[in-house]
């Protein structure tokens, strides 16, 4: 071992071509014999070079110089196939801006790595015999990622057509624990048939409930896979979302927030829970109503926003007009629904005679001393 000095070598002369000195070499017969060969070799002559070899070689210059072939050289579908690959790797496109302008969220490169993800494999999970119509299978996470999901409401149009099924999360659980019998034939064909009970929407429809205002003709089609069987978790929280959406709205813009806007989405929500009547069996939206309207937007019912909703009738009428759409049945001397006791409870806290005449002439009947509790 040894001191290095700063500044300074390792070694001395360590560019010197060093040569030992020729009675080393005496010591071994093979090595100075190898030197006198060479000292008594003929010097060959020099070959010219001919025209085609200085060609070759300033091209084989010209090809040493040449810029290396980078990622950004292979074409835009591969990169963004390797992309796709690599499942959406966030920090991809943010390398340059070259890769920014490839991998920009587009609806083709965002619809590729949708059919990459979520396409149903059965050969994955050992499924030989399976009965399906033609097209994409896709199974349910889907709907829980929220970008692919968005992609699907904005472009249910295109993507919708291309898919014959939702694998059904039951399904696709026993799958994933291994539990799912692979000897029988998984027969999806059966599940879209009208006389078979369909599965329920997926738990986003009833968190989001916007949707059934801003994608209705999506949630239609969807209503093809589907059924919402629990549609009363729906309409309440519509309904409050609804009128918050009124509260908000800014005066110069074009709103959804109208009272026929209101009663599509409400039918369209009684359609996909396949109701037969296109009535309401529940108290809780017309309780819903009245609260909002009599309590919570008391003190804005008269501004600009609420007025353009009315269309130029009162809240009396517009309640009205609600009751007679969805709870009056002319064949019914006595309504059940209407006679409920919580209606009541929520009228005689109202203490709008108007109101309870209305509610009256469409076979509501109060129970013995409610009004005066």
């Amino acid at each position: 071992m040894g001191y290095i000095v700063t500044g300074y070598p390792s070694r001395h002369d360590k560019r010197k071509k060093h040569v030992l000195p020729l009675h080393q070499y005496t010591a071994s017969s093979i090595n100075l014999q190898h030197h006198v060969n060479l000292l008594e070799a003929s010097v060959l002559p020099k070959r010219s070079i001919s025209q085609d070899s200085k060609l070759s070689r300033s091209q084989t210059k010209k090809l040493r110089h040449r810029q290396k072939l980078t990622l950004q050289d292979l074409p835009i579908e591969v990169i963004q196939h390797i992309f796709i690959l690599s499942k959406g790797e966030p920090s991809m496109f943010t390398l340059n801006r070259f890769f920014y302008s490839c991998l920009r969220p587009s609806f083709s490169l965002l619809s590729k790595i949708m059919w990459e993800k979520y396409l149903f494999d059965p050969l994955k999970f050992g499924v030989n015999n399976i009965k399906a119509n033609s097209g994409n299978i896709v199974i349910p996470t889907l709907f829980e990622h929220d970008t692919f999901f968005q992609l699907l409401l904005n472009h249910h149009h295109i993507l919708l057509k291309e898919i014959s099924h939702f694998l059904p999360s039951k399904y696709y659980q026993d799958m994933q624990n291994g539990e799912f019998d692979t000897s029988k034939e998984l027969d999806l064909c059966s599940m879209s048939m009208e006389n078979t009970e369909k599965e329920d929407f997926p738990k986003i429809f009833y968190k989001n409930t916007r949707i059934f205002l801003t994608h209705r003709e999506c949630v239609k089609s969807i209503g093809n896979h589907f059924i919402l069987k629990k549609p009363y978790d729906v309409i309440s929280p519509f309904i409050e979302w609804f009128f918050q959406g009124i509260e908000k709205q800014g005066a110069n813009t074009s709103s959804k927030f109208t009272v026929n806007f209101l009663f599509e989405s409400i039918d369209l929500i009684l359609c996909v829970s396949e109701s037969v009547t296109k009535k309401l069996t529940s108290i809780e939206p017309l309780s819903t109503m009245i609260f909002l309207l009599y309590f919570t937007y008391v003190d804005v019912v008269k501004t600009l926003n609420f007025e353009r909703f009315f269309q130029n009738t009162s809240r009396l009428q517009f309640i009205e007009k609600f009751i007679l759409k969805y709870y009056y049945d002319p064949s019914l001397v006595e309504n059940e629904l209407l006679s409920d006791t919580n209606i009541w409870d929520l009228l005689r806290r109202v203490s709008d005679l108007k109101l309870i005449d209305v509610v009256v002439e469409c076979g509501g009947r109060p129970q013995y001393g409610v009004l005066f509790a």
